[in-house]
C-alpha cells in the first residue's frame, strides 16, 4: 500500500496543473484510506498508525472545502462566458473563476487574446444590463492550465461594500415586484406591458438634470435603485429600470449603450431595446420623459421605434446590441 502510495505521489507531482488528475488521485486516496486524510494548511497529511477512537480526521470533503470535488466551469464560446459572468453579476459574487479552453478562438488563441475577449464581454454585460452595474471596474488574471487551456479570474470591484449592493438590489427587486403586479397582467399583450412599463417610470421618475448640468450626478442616479427608490436617475438608470420591469413582465430587452443627438451635439446616452410581440423595437424612456418634469405628462416620440425611426438621432454599434444577446441567459 505504502509503494502503491509513493508511485501515485510522484506521477501526481509531475502533473499537478492537471485538475481531473488530482481528482482522481484523492478520490483514490479517500477510498482507500478513508479518514485518516487531513488537508492541512496546503499540505496532504495522511495517518498511517493504527485508528485508535481518539485519532478522527475529517473527512476529504471537508478538509478540502469542496475545492476538488466541484471542478472550474469549462467555457467553450462567447455565450458560456457571458452567462457565467452575469450570473456572477446577478449573484453579487466577489469574483469568478473558470477554465477557458482551446475552442473558445482558436488554436492560436494567446492569453492576451483571452484577456481582451474576456474585458470586452464584461464591459458588454454591463451595457446590456444596467440593472446589474454595481460593479463599474474588474481585474483579470490569467494562468495556463494543462497544455491548452487557460484559467482565468475576474474580481470586481463594487461602488459599495457587498452587503449595502445585496440590500440595494433585494429592495429594488422587491418594489420591482409590486410595480409590476399592479401595473400587468397576463393576458396583456408585449406591447401593452411595455407601455404599462414606459408610462410607470415616466410618471414616477424626475431626471436628475440639476446635477447632470453640474457634473454632480450620484451613482444612485444610473442604477434601477434610484429611478424605482428614490425616483429620480439618468439615461442609465431609466434603462436599467426598464430591463428589471420587463424582465419580471416576461419580455426580452437589454441595454443598448451609444450616443443621442441633441441640437445638433452626440452625447453619450442609453436606451432599451425590446423584443415586442416577435419584433425588435427600441424605447427610450428618458427622452419622453419631460424635462421640467411635469408629473402624470408623458411623451411618446421614443416608444415602440424600429430601427430605422430611431437611428435618426440615436446612434451604436449594431453589432454589439443585436438580437442574439437577447437568448444569452
Amino acid at each position: 500500500m505504502i509503494a502503491a502510495f509513493e508511485e501515485k505521489v510522484s506521477l501526481i507531482e509531475q502533473r499537478m496543473s492537471d485538475s481531473k488528475l488530482v481528482a482522481n488521485f484523492l478520490s483514490y486516496l479517500e477510498s482507500n484510506f478513508k479518514d485518516r486524510i487531513v488537508w492541512d494548511n496546503g499540505r496532504l497529511i495522511i495517518d498511517f498508525r493504527i485508528k485508535k477512537e481518539a485519532d478522527e480526521k475529517p473527512s476529504l470533503k471537508d478538509s478540502l472545502g469542496g475545492e476538488y470535488v466541484n471542478p472550474l466551469p469549462e467555457v467553450t464560446s462567447e455565450k458560456d462566458m457571458y452567462v457565467l459572468i452575469k450570473d456572477s453579476l446577478e449573484n453579487t459574487a466577489s469574483d469568478v473563476s473558470f477554465v477557458v479552453s482551446s475552442s473558445f478562438c482558436g488554436s492560436n488563441c494567446s492569453i492576451d487574446d483571452v484577456l481582451g475577449k474576456t474585458s470586452e464581454i464584461a464591459k458588454l454585460i454591463l451595457s446590456h444590463h444596467p440593472e446589474l452595474a454595481y460593479a463599474d471596474k474588474w481585474s483579470i488574471s490569467a494562468s495556463t492550465y494543462k497544455s491548452s487551456s487557460y484559467k482565468i479570474t475576474i474580481t470586481f470591484n463594487y461602488f459599495y461594500p457587498l452587503d449595502k449592493v445585496k440590500e440595494m438590489k433585494a429592495e429594488t427587486e422587491a418594489k420591482a415586484r409590486e410595480i409590476i403586479s399592479k401595473i400587468t397582467s397576463p393576458k396583456m399583450t408585449d406591447l401593452q406591458k411595455a407601455k404599462a412599463i414606459h408610462d410607470y417610470i415616466v410618471k414616477h421618475t424626475k431626471y436628475d438634470y440639476k446635477n447632470y448640468i453640474s457634473g454632480t450626478i450620484p451613482f444612485e442616479s444610473f442604477t434601477a435603485y434610484g429611478v424605482l427608490i428614490k425616483g429620480a436617475g439618468v439615461c442609465q438608470g431609466y434603462t436599467a429600470a426598464f430591463n428589471l420591469l420587463g424582465q419580471l413582465a416576461g419580455l426580452d430587452s437589454i441595454g443598448v449603450s451609444g450616443t443621442g443627438i441633441r441640437n445638433g451635439k452626440e452625447v453619450p446616452h442609453a436606451w432599451n431595446m425590446v423584443r415586442i410581440d416577435g419584433k425588435v423595437r427600441y424605447i427610450d424612456a428618458t427622452w419622453d420623459d419631460p424635462v421640467p418634469d411635469r408629473g402624470d405628462k408623458v411623451m411618446y416620440t421614443y416608444f415602440n421605434l424600429t430601427e430605422k425611426q430611431i437611428e435618426k438621432d440615436h446612434k451604436w454599434n449594431k453589432e454589439d446590441f443585436s438580437e442574439k444577446y437577447f437568448d444569452y441567459k
